[in-house]
């Protein structure tokens, strides 16, 4: 018997298309914290220590460069800010005349 009847019925979906009404109108991109912390102390438990070991992995990554560069003749140096409690350096601070 054939089975083309079964093999329409199950299709791909195509992904998001776009509204109708957008009518020109961009995409905005929106701002903000996207990852939410979690309810449950079990699941934030979890998070920080996910946290914990990608600082140190990406930690470690960087130290493998930068020994990388320095073995090759070049200099490359893990360079952090120090962090500030001064609000006000986030925003920009204003320069006074």
């Amino acid at each position: 018997m054939p089975q083309k009847a079964l093999f329409n019925k199950v299709r791909k979906s195509q992904g998001k298309s776009l509204a109708a009404n957008r009518h020109g109108k961009v995409v905005k991109q929106k701002k903000g914290n996207f990852v939410l912390q979690p309810k449950k102390e079990s699941a934030r438990k979890v998070l920080e220590e996910g946290k914990e070991l990608t600082k140190a992995i990406n930690h470690k990554n960087e130290e493998a460069a930068a020994g990388k560069a320095e073995q090759s003749g070049g200099r490359l140096g893990v360079v952090k800010a120090p962090p500030s409690t001064d609000k006000d350096s986030k925003k920009g601070a204003k320069k006074s005349k």
